[in-house]
């Protein structure tokens, strides 16, 4: 067993997401002030959120994303895989649908990130 090589690079944001949206088979439930759901970290092609709540897999869950000083832009996230830590659900998904111009946003974002933890880290 060999370790997994991420075709994309990811970036540490952590981000508070406000009245989610989760769309399950048939179901569709927007969240209010009683939960609460963050976000652990981006790439370009999906996020990893944490959740006071418990997010089915092959699930979709919506909200409006701000990273920076961009304006909101409002995602798509489609659950692959969730697990129980210390009380919260994490889970990871893959972003659905997001036009180019939002995927520069995330892409410069990470660079960004990779730029600052790489300072007084020579190679």
């Amino acid at each position: 067993m060999g370790f997994e090589q991420r075709k994309f690079k990811r970036a540490k944001f952590e981000y508070e997401i406000l009245y989610p949206t989760v769309l399950f088979k048939n179901d569709k439930k927007t969240f209010y002030d009683n939960v609460k759901m963050f976000t652990s970290d981006i790439s370009e092609a999906g996020i990893c959120l944490i959740s006071s709540f418990y997010i089915p897999t092959d699930s979709f869950v919506s909200f409006y994303l701000r990273i920076d000083d961009n304006l909101p832009f409002k995602v798509l996230v489609k659950i692959r895989w969730n697990k129980l830590t210390g009380g919260y659900f994490t889970c990871g998904g893959e972003f659905i649908g997001l036009r180019l111009e939002e995927i520069y946003k995330i892409r410069k974002f990470i660079d960004k990130c990779t730029q600052l933890e790489n300072i007084g880290h020579p190679s």
